[in-house]
């Protein structure tokens, strides 16, 4: 199950969410061992038990005494079966609401600077509540399909006993049995009841991990749609190449990207630009793999990036995304994660050129500063410049900088760009930004616009132009000027 979970990219994890994989990741891989478990040694345990006792009864007293006395037995066989299908029903129900709430418990502890900023614990709490007693109901409902079981054998056990004494009263009368006979064979069926009651234990176990089994099988079918067909290694990047190129997301109804012509040489920086919404990020995704190509030419060098294993792709990229992912480590393991084996020299280089150094010196226990999960206890800014300096310390020959600037000063981000570009010389950089003067220095700067190149060229080009790029850019500037 792990290592489907690695092996996903984006889409797989839109049709699941964090709390549901963490219930079928847990609780019913709990119930698929202990059926592999328990239910397998009581499996074999109660039916060579039960067996070698039903071939005593038919061999030492009498096998027409054995099968009508056992006659009943075939019909708990399908009553346990009718109950076994109620107990998977209903525990696959219990395990979805389960899933539920492990999703909403989630969401308020990952969203709980909001929830207190606006009052809300009390609601919390209440739906936690009521969820939590919905969950209570479905699982008595489960507990009391079980409670079927027992009495259910002990019915029809005692069912078979009147049988054996009536019908083997007869034998006796006749002759063909023993009074001796007939209390062994009583004897006989009181021990068949401990195995009957396992094998209901066993048909309980069996009913909940076949309801458990589907739902992982559920999780370990789904792909991500995108099917690894290359087979090539990539140890240079080469000049990445896109004509024509046209997307879409799954859950989208509009064409996302449409028509994107764009050349980046080997060791040239490419700046994308462009409102909220315009598919900077959506262009970031493809150049990443992290959803199904789309139509149109997409190549490195000469070579479609089909025909390379992504793994392969992958290790030339350094990516630093606009959700900066940190780790509930200290700030040297959170860096050192983008190369393993990373020396502390190499980490202070990497914090050097992020800028990042003023900032450590505050910190009490410097690079063994514990950040806290998700880098709770440190700044946006901080945590940005963590993110590049992680993707840094890697030296990649692609750097993608998905809005990776947002949360620094301007001054601090012209510090940053200059170092990325003083030690990043023949390597290939992408910067996608709202900030305009992030990308000043590019060798060419697209202008997205609902998915569509609207203009391109360098900084001084598109400010001759005076179009969208020419009137954003003096905006900013205004603003950063304390005039607008």
């Amino acid at each position: 199950m792990m290592d489907h979970f690695l092996k996903m990219r984006a889409t797989f994890y839109e049709k699941f969410r964090t709390g549901d994989l963490m219930a079928r990741s847990t609780q019913d891989i709990r119930s698929i061992a202990d059926t592999a478990g328990y239910g397998m040694m009581v499996l074999m345990n109660a039916t060579l038990f039960l067996s070698v006792i039903i071939l005593m009864m038919g061999i030492s007293v009498s096998w027409k005494l054995t099968l009508f006395s056992l006659l009943p037995l075939t019909f708990l066989a399908y009553f346990f079966g009718k109950v076994g299908s109620a107990v998977e029903k209903r525990y696959s129900i219990a395990q979805k609401s389960f899933s539920s709430l492990n999703d909403d418990v989630l969401e308020a502890v990952d969203g709980i600077r909001v929830v207190r900023a606006y009052v809300k614990e009390e609601d919390y709490v209440e739906k936690f509540r009521s969820q939590t007693e919905d969950m209570l109901r479905k699982n008595n409902r489960v507990a009391d399909a079980n409670a079927l079981f027992s009495p259910l054998v002990k019915v029809f056990i005692a069912t078979s006993h009147i049988i054996a004494f009536g019908y083997g009263s007869s034998l006796v009368f006749e002759g063909m049995l023993s009074v001796g006979d007939m209390v062994a064979f009583q004897m006989y069926l009181g021990m068949i009841v401990w195995p009957i009651v396992s094998i209901g234990e066993l048909n309980n176990v069996l009913r909940q991990g076949s309801a458990s089994m589907i739902r992982v099988e559920e999780v370990l079918e789904s792909g991500d749609d995108m099917e690894e067909i290359g087979t090539k290694a990539i140890e240079v990047a080469d000049d990445i190449v896109m004509h024509g190129l046209t997307f879409q997301y799954p859950s989208s109804s509009e064409i996302n990207l449409d028509g994107i012509d764009v050349i980046l040489e080997k060791g040239k920086t490419l700046g994308i630009v462009g409102k909220t919404g315009a598919g900077k990020t959506t262009l970031i995704r493809q150049l990443l793999r992290q959803y199904p190509l789309g139509t149109g030419d997409f190549r490195y060098g000469q070579e479609a990036v089909q025909s390379y294993r992504n793994q392969s792709v992958q290790g030339l990229i350094g990516y630093v995304p606009q959700d900066h992912i940190l780790f509930s480590r200290s700030v040297r393991d959170n860096i050192a994660f983008g190369k393993g084996g990373a020396t502390d020299e190499e980490i202070m280089e990497s914090i050097r050129i992020a800028s990042f150094e003023e900032d450590l010196m505050k910190m009490n226990d410097g690079l063994d500063t514990m950040i806290g999960e998700k880098g709770v206890s440190i700044s946006g800014g901080q945590k940005q410049r963590i993110s590049i300096a992680r993707a840094l310390i890697k030296n990649p020959q692609i750097l993608i900088l998905d809005d990776s600037l947002s949360a620094v000063d301007a001054n601090t981000e012209q510090k940053i760009i200059d170092n990325i570009r003083r030690v990043r010389k023949g390597k290939t950089t992408i910067i996608s930004t709202h900030r305009l003067t992030a990308v000043k220095q590019a060798d060419e700067i697209i202008v997205l616009e609902d998915g569509k190149i609207i203009e391109r060229g360098t900084h001084e080009g598109l400010l001759q132009e005076k179009g969208w790029y020419y009137v954003q850019f003096h905006r900013q500037e205004l603003k950063e000027g304390g005039t607008d």
